[in-house]
């Protein structure tokens, strides 16, 4: 049986996971019915309005069936907020965004080649990595101390997603609804 190169490539591409493929083969939309999404919203404000004022042990109490005061969650918690000043001076920079995905992104552009050297590229990827693996404690530490389904998974990271909106500052950058990146309004 012979195949061919482009066949080989699909069969590489999608048992290895292609890193330049921006959509996934599967996209979950997020699923809200299974979520008090107004408890949810209320506590993922309270919990990004606590990480940017760096307050590292707040007093967020679970409620309504959404649950927050596990080790790991709080554990993440307490390093967002170790972290956010450095994040905030590198979203004011303009070289990162918040994507709709409740993650942020560093805007790999020729002018953030230019501004800044390999040792300090290196130091912001080191803080993008430790705030996805603080946020993806958040969001599957509530998922599961909550027992929610795990379809509610996307659900979770768009309403953190809105609640950070609130807390950014004027001029740093996040992905809107139609998918552009646009600064924060003053």
């Amino acid at each position: 049986m012979k195949l061919s190169n482009a066949t080989v490539g699909l069969v590489l591409c999608v048992v290895a996971g292609c890193g330049t493929a921006s959509v996934p083969f599967v996209h979950m939309k997020p699923k809200y019915t299974e979520v008090p999404l107004d408890t949810l919203r209320e506590v993922a404000l309270r919990v990004e309005q606590a990480i940017q004022a760096g307050e590292r042990e707040p007093d967020i109490p679970d409620r309504d069936g959404i649950v927050l005061n596990t080790d790991l969650i709080r554990q993440a918690i307490r390093m967002r907020a170790a972290r956010s000043e450095h994040l905030n001076a590198f979203l004011d920079q303009g070289y990162a965004v918040e994507k709709r995905n409740g993650h942020v992104y560093i805007l790999r552009t020729k002018e953030y080649q230019k501004a800044t050297t390999g040792r300090e590229r290196n130091r912001n990827a080191q803080l993008i990595l430790g705030e996805a693996e603080n946020r993806w404690a958040i969001y599957e530490g509530i998922v599961d101390a909550s027992d929610l389904p795990k379809r509610s998974l996307s659900a979770i990271q768009e309403v953190f997603h809105e609640a950070r909106l609130k807390c950014m500052k004027p001029g740093q950058k996040y992905e809107n609804a139609q998918g552009d990146i646009v600064p924060i309004a003053e």
